[in-house]
C-alpha cells in the first residue's frame, strides 16, 4: 500500500503536476489522521470496555463479601441468644439463692462466650489499598459502598468496646479463689482434688449482700444489657448489606 502512495506521487512529480501533487499529499494526510482517530478510537472503546468489565468484577466481589458478612451475622447471632438464655438462666438462679454453687456455675462460661462478627472485607480493602477506588464510575453506588463499610466499622467499634466493658467488669470480681472459679464445670479439671481443697471458696451465693453476690448480679444484668444491643447493632449492619448485596448483584451481572 505503502510503494502505491510512493508511486502515485513520484508520477506527478515526473509530469510536474504540482498542484495535483500537493491536493494528494493533503489528501493523503487527511487519511493518516482519520486512521489515527478511527485507531484512537477503537482503543478507547477497548480500554472502556474492560474498565466496564473491572468494575463489574469488584461490585460482584464486594456482593461476595456481603454474603459472607450477612451469613457470620446469622451465626454471631444464635450464639447471642444462647448467651442471652444462658444469662437469664443464670441470673434467675442466682437471685433465687442457691445453696449449691454448681447450680449456677453450669451457665457461667456460656454467659460470655459468642462467636464474634468479623467482616470481610477483602474487595474493598484491595479496592481502596491499590488506588482503584476510581474504577467504580456509578458514584451513587460508590457512596452507598463507602457509606456501608464506614456504618460497618463504626457498629463493631461499639460492639468491641462495650464487651470489653463486660470483660474488666469480670476481671474486676478479683477474689477468684473465694468466687469459685476452680469449681465451674469447665475449670474443674485444671485443679487436683487437693488443690481444690485448698483453693476453699466462699459461699457468697448465699447472701445478696455480699460484695461478690452483688457484683456478680450486676455484671448478669449489664451482660444482657449488651447482648441485646449487639444484636441491635448487628441487625443494622446485616439490613444494609442486604439492600447493597442487592444493589451490587443488580450491577455485576
Amino acid at each position: 500500500m505503502i510503494k502505491f502512495f510512493r508511486k502515485i506521487r513520484q508520477k506527478l512529480l515526473e509530469e510536474n503536476r504540482f498542484s495535483k501533487y500537493l491536493l494528494y499529499a493533503i489528501g493523503e494526510i487527511v487519511l493518516v489522521v482519520i486512521g489515527i482517530l478511527i485507531a484512537l478510537k477503537i482503543n478507547n472503546l477497548n480500554e472502556n470496555a474492560k474498565s466496564i468489565k473491572l468494575e463489574k468484577t469488584y461490585y460482584c466481589k464486594i456482593a461476595e463479601d456481603l454474603q459472607v458478612d450477612i451469613k457470620n451475622i446469622d451465626s454471631s447471632m444464635a450464639t447471642i441468644d444462647k448467651r442471652l438464655e444462658a444469662t437469664e438462666r443464670f441470673l434467675k438462679n442466682l437471685l433465687k439463692i442457691q445453696n449449691d454453687k454448681a447450680v449456677i456455675f453450669k451457665d457461667f462460661l456460656t454467659t460470655f462466650r459468642h462467636y464474634k462478627f468479623i467482616p470481610t472485607k477483602a474487595a474493598i480493602t484491595d479496592i481502596t489499598s491499590s488506588g482503584k477506588l476510581e474504577q467504580l464510575r456509578n458514584q451513587t453506588l460508590k457512596k452507598r459502598i463507602l457509606g456501608h463499610y464506614t456504618a460497618q466499622d463504626n457498629a463493631t467499634i461499639i460492639i468491641d468496646v462495650n464487651y470489653n466493658v463486660i470483660t474488666e467488669r469480670l476481671f474486676d470480681l478479683e477474689k477468684y479463689a473465694a468466687f469459685g472459679v476452680q469449681e465451674v464445670p469447665q475449670y474443674q479439671s485444671m485443679f487436683d482434688e487437693e488443690l481444690q481443697g485448698l483453693l476453699s471458696s466462699m459461699e457468697w451465693q448465699q447472701n445478696p449482700d455480699d460484695e461478690l453476690f452483688v457484683k456478680t448480679k450486676n455484671l448478669m444484668i449489664l451482660s444482657m444489657i449488651n447482648a441485646e444491643r449487639e444484636k441491635d447493632l448487628l441487625r443494622g449492619i446485616k439490613a444494609d448489606a442486604e439492600e447493597l448485596n442487592d444493589l451490587l448483584v443488580e450491577n455485576c451481572n
